[in-house]
């Protein structure tokens, strides 16, 4: 054997660091809830609101509504707008976009043409006279609109007291705008905000940011910690079980190698990848380590025997299982499915062809001629209560849908959200978009939506578009005579000369509005590709009034994550079915008169997994997992199927302690996406280890 075939494991090793470092794959992992969410318009939509003003808004309340109250608000809000990246929302509105509405107000507002109709110009023109010389207080006149034939959306009234804004049954509140971008930036805002709060009970401070900053945190510390204890849980385990350096240095090597690779593979497929399919590729390693102990064990590694046909058909069955997975529109199983094709992959080449050629120590099997099997378990009755177990699961099964679920439960940072929520009652809205595929289309889409539902807020409505402009000329011609008679009647009663020379008078010459413009306004607009989109609210009860609307998309994330879980629920349920089938096919040409038996494998985990649904709410990432299970139990059953011996046995059983250290130590996490993998990994490994141990198992024939 020449040495520098021992060196290759480690050499593909460092080149594979090397590349991962220079195509920085690393950069593409992200905390955020989105990056599960396929590549589309609704995603699309989310990401760019969540950049909005309105969206990276900050909540300040102080308690109480007495001078000292008052005074630490205003020092609060000295302070905040000093960061420069923080700027006061005001009451007052953006003095560009009022001077537009003002200018081109008879042509963008809809005229009521049933009050023009009735106008009597002589008898309302007396009425104002009239109010203006006997009112003590000062008469507010619109020159353009001075009958008030236009109809204008409702503008919600603001509480002040002491000149300030205030929270009903509170105290004193303000609001402010963030410009922060990018994760960095948000960390750095957060804790210059909650440095400037200092922790004071009577202040509550909210903003949506919180959730990048906080939820980011915890999720890469728990992943941190996960990675940690699985780490030194393998390193421990491979030490005592495998007692050769050379072997486990190579064994780390490969894996780590595998790993790289497979992050290198699905980041260059995808712009962002979940940092969960980085953890669950940590756990799929250990899978990928039962191959080297069967290889290992059955001294395959010091002899010129040809390919392990067990270890070769067992992995075909498990990449088989994740490539018919990868076909699923859930994102996050999406990559897991082919980061694990991949991690495999590497791993049986390197541990089937190479290791061979390393040549290692030969196992020392002599202690372990014996069989612990006890023998107490019927494989054909278990196998029928098995069967009986799984149809009955579907009597009690139930799904959660919130795919929210999944991500990291922020309990503290919930109740201040919901402390503001219940104060605005903002969870009786809905958050939406208008799109169009050019700006003046989607300010006339604005107006339609006006006219449905009054009581939405849309600031873009009140925008000239063609079609309106074009509407309110032709009836402002017609009402020439509305302002001649206007003029010469002020005039005789005494009015200002040309005061009203602007009303009613079509004297204005249409000007498209620009993106630039409008964003000068202070409106949210964005361009996505070639459609342009605004977002507004509206109360959820009326919000089917607009729903029908073709240019109206729904910005719940909740509605847009039950409606995508059912459908990847449905489809993930077709195609672990159709995975099924390949692996029962599969079984059956490759154990033959031991079908039962390895059928085993696949029921009674499956039985198992069923019981503990009726306890709990199955989510999407039960389901996966419970494939991927299964899928590993297919291995177990085609090795016992074909060699039931003490050797097969114990490899199997270092194989599971190893799944079990790979993948148990996900039920620790606070994040329920991993710990509902690490909860059905746990159950299916136990499932496993009892038929291994208390299950009869076959004969075969010398």
């Amino acid at each position: 054997m020449k040495k520098p075939i021992k060196y290759v494991n480690f050499i593909l090793f460092i080149i594979s660091l090397l590349l991962l470092i220079s195509l920085q794959s690393y950069t593409h992992l992200s905390t955020s809830l989105l990056s599960i969410l396929p590549n589309g318009e609704v995603k699309e939509l989310i990401k760019n609101f969540e950049q909005t003003q309105n969206s990276k808004v900050l909540l300040l309340a102080v308690k109480d509504f007495d001078n000292e109250a008052l005074k630490k608000i205003l020092t609060l809000e000295k302070e905040l707008t000093a960061l420069p990246l923080v700027s006061k929302k005001g009451i007052k509105q953006n003095s560009k976009f009022q001077k537009h509405k003002e200018v081109y107000k008879l042509y963008s507002q809809e005229i009521d043409l049933v009050k023009l109709k009735k106008l009597d110009v002589r008898k309302e023109l007396q009425a104002l006279y009239n109010d203006m010389t006997s009112s003590f207080f000062p008469v507010q006149i619109d020159k353009n609109d001075p009958f008030k034939i236009l109809s204008s959306p409702r503008i919600p009234s603001v509480v002040l007291k002491n000149g300030h804004m205030i929270l009903d049954n509170y105290g004193y509140m303000s609001f402010f705008v963030l410009q922060s971008k990018s994760l960095k930036e948000h960390q750095i805002l957060y804790r210059q905000i909650k440095t400037i709060v200092n922790n004071d009970e009577n202040i509550k401070v909210f903003s949506p940011v919180f959730y990048y900053v906080e939820n980011s945190q915890a999720i890469k510390s728990d992943v941190n910690k996960i990675i940690l204890i699985a780490t030194v849980i393998l390193l421990l385990l491979y030490l005592l079980l495998l007692r050769d350096l050379s072997l486990l240095l190579n064994t780390i090597t490969t894996l780590g190698t595998s790993a790289m690779i497979a992050t290198m593979m699905i980041t260059q497929l995808y712009d962002e990848v979940s940092i969960f399919v980085f953890v669950f590729g940590i756990s799929i390693s250990t899978i990928a380590i039962d191959y080297m102990f069967h290889h290992y064990i059955h001294d395959f590694f010091n002899t010129s025997k040809s390919l392990n046909k067990e270890v070769l058909f067992g992995f075909l069955t498990t990449v088989s299982a994740f490539f018919i997975l990868s076909f699923t529109s859930f994102l996050l199983i999406k990559q897991i499915a082919i980061f694990a094709m991949v991690s495999l992959f590497v791993s049986y080449v390197i541990f089937a062809l190479l290791y061979p050629k390393i040549g290692f120590k030969k196992f020392n099997y002599k202690h372990y001629s014996s069989s612990y099997n006890f023998n107490v378990l019927n494989p054909n009755k278990l196998l029928l209560l098995s069967l009986v177990l799984v149809l009955s699961s579907s009597m009690w099964i139930h799904f959660d849908f919130d795919l929210k679920n999944l991500d990291y439960n922020n309990v503290k940072l919930k109740k201040t959200e919901k402390f503001f929520i219940e104060h605005f009652n903002a969870h009786k809205y809905i958050s939406f978009a208008i799109k169009a595929n050019s700006i003046d289309d989607l300010i006339e889409n604005a107006k339609i939506v006006q006219r449905t539902v009054n009581a939405v807020q849309l600031p873009l409505s009140d925008l000239l578009s063609k079609n309106t402009y074009e509407h309110n000329k032709e009836i402002l011609q017609d009402m020439k005579s509305i302002h001649n008679t206007l003029v010469a009647e002020a005039k005789q009663l005494g009015f200002k000369e040309g005061y009203f020379d602007s009303a009613y008078y079509p004297n204005k010459k249409y000007i498209s509005c620009t993106l630039d413009k409008i964003k000068a306004y202070g409106m949210d607009v964005v361009k996505i590709k070639d459609t342009y989109y605004t977002y507004g609210k509206i109360d959820k009860d009326i919000y089917e009034k607009i729903a029908s609307y073709n240019f109206v998309k729904s910005l719940s994330l909740k509605e847009h994550f039950e409606k995508y879980m059912k459908e990847s629920i449905n489809k993930l349920f077709v195609l672990g079915a159709l995975a099924l089938l390949v692996i029962i096919v599969l079984l059956f040409f490759i154990t033959k008169n031991t079908m039962g038996y390895a059928l085993l494998f696949l029921l009674f985990p499956l039985s198992i997994v069923g019981i503990y649904a009726y306890f709990t709410a199955i989510n999407i990432l039960h389901i996966f997992m419970m494939f991927v299970i299964l899928a590993i139990s297919i291995d177990y059953a085609i090795y016992l199927s074909k060699k039931n011996d003490a050797l097969t046995k114990r490899a199997i059983g270092y194989s599971l302690i190893s799944t079990f250290a790979g993948f148990g130590v996900l039920i620790f996490s606070k994040i329920n996406a991993l710990f509902s993998m690490g909860i059905v990994a746990t159950i299916g490994i136990v499932s496993i280890f009892i038929l291994l141990i208390f299950v009869k198992g076959v004969k075969h024939e010398s």
